[in-house]
């Protein structure tokens, strides 16, 4: 198979239409899931089908450094070079080396002001306009209203579509009227796409809580194969 082939046969072309096309740049979304489901292994594989859109992307590795996040870029690679039988895997891999920028901050100095910074930084380099940015790590639990605003803001502001994931606990957590935990409900309004990753058996489903103002979508066909960690449809 050739790249275009495998864009095109991506699950992920099935979760966007899912979701009318996408997050979209000036939006927020978020995947959510307890700790060690494959939230990390989702928003790697999200950016990858970016990059091999053509996109460029800036990975922020929130506690995590730069060669451990590499580390998930090396292996959802691999793992898609051998499931999807790619011909041509240096193309992927230069894509990747073009496309991709990862940024590490680590001790709990990540903030709204640090990734506006960083951004600003790397485009008075010049070479590189990120239309898509991933966050791997933030801590929302300790999130403000404030500093979320200030994430959408950013996105608003340099028209880009910023990805997170979100960690959530097996028991405690309480609710919304439309089945969103807290603390994610509070921000309910500034996050246009709300996922959660249900583990079940053999697999890990996604389900759509949040379609941009749709707070009762339909069931998403995707699924998370916890062997290869690539998000699959459903029926695959």
């Amino acid at each position: 198979m050739i790249l275009s082939e495998m864009e095109q046969k991506s699950p992920f072309r099935i979760f966007e239409k899912s979701i009318r096309g996408g997050l979209g740049k000036g939006n927020i979304g978020i995947f959510m899931a307890r700790a060690g489901v494959g939230k990390t292994a989702c928003l790697v594989y999200l950016s990858l089908d970016d990059i091999v859109r053509g996109n460029k992307v800036l990975h922020f590795g929130v506690e995590k450094s730069v060669d451990k996040v590499r580390a998930w870029y090396d292996e959802i690679t691999s793992n898609l070079v051998e499931s999807f039988h790619l011909d041509n895997a240096n193309e992927l891999r230069e894509k990747i080396e073009r496309n991709l920028i990862i940024m590490s901050y680590m001790n709990h100095t990540f903030s709204a002001d640090k990734m506006r910074s960083s951004i600003q930084t790397i485009l008075q380099q010049g070479g590189f306009t990120p239309q898509v940015i991933i966050v791997d790590g933030f801590d929302f639990e300790h999130a403000t209203r404030a500093e979320v605003e200030s994430f959408k803001k950013i996105a608003e502001e340099f028209s880009v579509e910023i990805w997170f994931s979100a960690r959530t606990h097996r028991e405690g957590q309480v609710l919304n009227e439309h089945g969103i935990p807290a603390p994610y409900s509070q921000f309910e309004e500034l996050l246009g796409v709300i996922v959660a990753l249900d583990p079940v058996k053999d697999a890990i489903f996604l389900r759509l809580l949040k379609d941009h103002d749709n707070l009762n979508p339909s069931a998403l066909h995707v699924k998370l194969d916890p062997r290869t960690l690539l998000v699959k449809t459903r029926y695959t």
